[in-house]
């Protein structure tokens, strides 16, 4: 192992960690344009439940009044029958019906005065669910585009970065660079690491006497016996 192969297999390794950096982070962005436009469509979602909601009340709200209309009506014939009533017997029981009669109808007004209450609570929160979904709407406009320009800009430098990358394999060994690739496949993560001490930099295991030894003479290409990173004494570089 030369200074020079070290150099150039560190600076790959540089490139390679920028790669796998920018691969994880594109993989994240579809994800995150997806949230974005979920929490858009569950307000849109909110806001029309919001306004069936209120024509629902509002259609319980007409109920009401049809009723307490109906049966005004119905009172106005009571009194009228009433007036007409040819015994005192006759005219009490339209009395009692008259009684029974305006009885629903303060029943139905008070449904009507709690109806129109919740009204206007639904108004509110459709009002609060119409704010969220401008939000969330403007939030897609806005996050998604500069996501989606955040991956055109990831897709333009991984290009960039693996183009440079290939010209630093030529100065690394075949055989060096074939298990580093085959380390960096399954680590996704650095294999070329400083000894620390009297520890591996990447798995932190204390190394052999010999490890040491061969990782500070620098003579020859030496890996951790745990782990199988590449080791390199710091002071070489």
């Amino acid at each position: 192992m030369t200074r020079e192969q070290l150099k150039a297999l560190l600076a790959l390794q540089k490139k390679d960690l920028t790669l796998l950096q920018l691969k994880k982070e594109s993989q994240t962005i579809p994800a995150r344009q997806e949230s974005i436009r979920a929490r858009a469509d569950a307000a849109r979602v909110a806001e029309q439940a919001a306004k069936e909601a209120i024509q629902a009340c509002e259609a319980e709200i007409r109920e009401d009044e049809l009723e307490v209309e109906a049966v005004r009506s119905q009172v106005a014939k009571y009194k009228t029958q009433q007036m007409e009533a040819k015994s005192n017997e006759e005219y009490k029981a339209f009395n009692h019906e008259i009684a029974a009669a305006e009885e629903k109808i303060g029943q139905a007004e008070d449904r009507e005065l709690e109806h129109m209450s919740r009204l206007e609570e639904l108004q509110a929160a459709k009002a609060e669910a119409a704010k969220e979904r401008e939000q969330a709407e403007a939030l897609v406009e806005a996050e998604v585009g500069e996501l989606e320009a955040r991956l055109e800009v990831i897709k333009s430098t991984f290009a960039e970065v693996k183009d440079e990358r290939t010209q630093l394999t030529e100065g690394v060994p075949k055989e060096v660079l074939d298990q580093y690739m085959g380390q960096l496949g399954k680590k996704q993560d650095a294999v070329v690491v400083p000894v620390k001490q009297k520890n591996c930099g990447g798995c932190h295991m204390e190394l052999t006497p010999q490890t040491l030894h061969d990782a500070h003479s620098s003579q020859k290409w030496t890996t951790c016996g745990f782990c199988g990173r590449y080791l390199y004494d710091p002071a070489v570089v």
